[in-house]
């Protein structure tokens, strides 16, 4: 198909851009596709592209309205796209390297064909973000907000109707047993998909943008009431009838309740359609535009096409570059750590299974118990990796946790003066505390990042330290130092692990490199 005002040189230039991307992200591309078929949080995501693609072909008569113009700014976007692309190839983050796939997509697209011409397929390629996971670290902070929220009212309308119930967080205590929400009864794992369904049935059947917005907003109370009532089912049947509480009926259970709120979902949009205008046909954009003449090609938009793929393959080539880095060895290895710490004596010592280890990628650890004078006992751990590099990467507890079961309660910085070795000077350090629980179990945990001489807390400005030190130092080794231990019905783990700590500092500093 011909277009007034695009040329052979234009068509060249779009299809080597867009080439340059597939061959760069191709990697990338495959563990996307991998991981949405693996996780059930996002299996929607495979579907997402498929809509885009539906969407942009409904539209396909506006593009007959547009002229083709190479469009220069477009080149800022790509080169963003590149810088995310170093970022999150050097730190390892998933979202970002998949977030700037997108931007410089869209980028590449904008510099070739300009923002006229791409007027009519805004929304099918902004739709492509459903297609990209949340961090983690994001998705747990949104899910344990909702599985208070669903637990609290479904406990508020089991009292109503008479069944005997009691709360502690995500606990439900039932005469018979205790439940626990966990993660897919939270509702964020339906969130995610209904809110991509929202945003696709507010575009079709709604004119302004209040209304789509309403619509989309609804997605929320309806997760929220589905999610309360599929626990509100389980609890009744778990007082009732037990043996369906789980397993087969429960897993259905949820799926029904999935397409009740997808059918909810449609019904308030029906409603908001009603008391607005009628459905919507999109208003011609020449009306709106009157007689907009694109800019004309110039030498600096055909310019910018050409020079697009030579900015993606320059975050290509640095990322390979910095990712180059030299191993660092511990000063003396793991094995060797002091069995007495202070007053704390090693009682017991753990191996990871391998099936652990080559997740966490660890070059070398260690997990030890140690016990104080009047028998509490607390937990060691110390992960350390030579060169860090995605699938060989410190994982945040935050992460690790919550996919072992754990609900984070509560989440601290704290700062603590530790002694230097050699020095007898004090050092004041930030650290993290991390309270969770686990059934009827709670637990304590303190962490920090360790690396290259830097004691730190948050562990995205430990990512940015790490990605700066892999250009500007070729080092990019680094610990995460864990000391947990179970709280203690007279309220004393606090006092402890943190006096293990201060015994703990100076005997890293023999092992760590600075």
């Amino acid at each position: 198909m011909s277009h007034r005002g695009a040329t052979k040189l234009t068509w060249l230039g779009l299809g080597l851009t867009l080439l340059t991307l597939l061959v760069s992200y191709w990697q990338i591309l495959i563990k996307w596709v991998h991981d949405l078929w693996d996780d059930p949080n996002y299996s929607h995501g495979l579907l997402v592209p498929f809509i885009s693609l539906y969407i942009a072909w409904a539209r396909r008569s506006k593009w007959d309205q547009r002229r083709v113009a190479p469009w220069a700014p477009g080149l800022f976007l790509v080169a963003v796209g590149a810088l995310l692309y170093v970022v999150g190839g050097i730190a390892g983050e998933l979202f970002t390297q998949r977030f700037s796939f997108l931007l410089t997509l869209w980028g590449c697209l904008l510099t070739s064909l300009g923002p006229n011409a791409l007027r009519p397929f805004f929304f099918p390629l902004v739709y492509l973000i459903f297609s990209v996971p949340l961090p983690y670290i994001l998705y747990d902070s949104i899910g344990f907000p909702l599985k208070l929220i669903a637990s609290s009212s479904a406990t508020w309308f089991l009292h109503l109707i008479g069944v005997p119930i009691y709360r502690e967080g995500n606990l439900l205590y039932l005469p018979n047993m205790v439940l626990e929400v966990v993660d897919a009864c939270s509702g964020i794992r339906s969130l995610m998909s209904i809110l991509a369904l929202s945003v696709v049935v507010a575009w079709f059947m709604h004119k302004d943008i209040w209304r789509r917005i309403l619509t989309c907003l609804m997605a929320i109370p309806v997760v929220l009431f589905t999610n309360s009532l599929r626990i509100v089912i389980t609890g009744i049947l778990a007082v009732k009838l037990p043996k369906y509480a789980f397993g087969f009926f429960h897993s259905f259970e949820g799926e029904l309740l999935f397409l009740v709120g997808v059918a909810l979902l449609l019904g308030l949009s029906f409603i908001i359609k009603r008391r607005g205008d009628a459905l919507i046909e999109d208003k011609k954009v020449d009306e709106i535009k009157g007689a907009l003449t694109p800019a004309p090609h110039g030498r600096l938009g055909l310019l910018a096409q050409f020079i697009a793929p030579l900015v993606i393959l320059s975050g290509f080539w640095v990322t390979n570059v910095a990712n180059r880095v030299e191993p660092v060895s511990l000063k003396t290895p793991l094995a060797a750590f002091p069995k007495k710490i202070g007053q704390f004596v090693e009682v017991d010592e753990e191996e990871m299974p391998p099936r652990v280890l080559e997740v966490l990628g660890v070059d070398s650890y260690i997990l030890r118990a140690y016990k104080d004078p009047n028998g509490y006992v607390l937990w060691l751990y110390i992960g350390y990796f030579k060169d860090q590099k995605e699938g060989a990467m410190i994982h945040s507890p935050k992460h690790c946790y919550p996919g072992s079961g754990w609900s984070p309660i509560r989440s601290d910085v704290v700062t603590l003066d530790v002694d230097t070795l050699g020095t007898g000077e004090k050092q004041r350090i930030k650290i993290n505390e991390y309270l969770l629980q686990k059934g009827e179990s709670r637990q304590m945990v303190y962490y920090w990042y360790q690396s290259r001489g830097r004691v730190i807390a948050n562990e995205y400005v430990d990512r940015f330290y790490m990605i700066l030190d892999s250009i500007l130092r070729r080092r990019s080794d680094g610990a995460l130092v864990r000391i947990s231990g179970a709280v203690d019905p007279e309220g004393r783990q606090k006092v402890v692990l943190l006096e293990f700590i201060r015994e703990l500092y100076p005997h890293l500093q023999e092992f760590l490199p600075e």
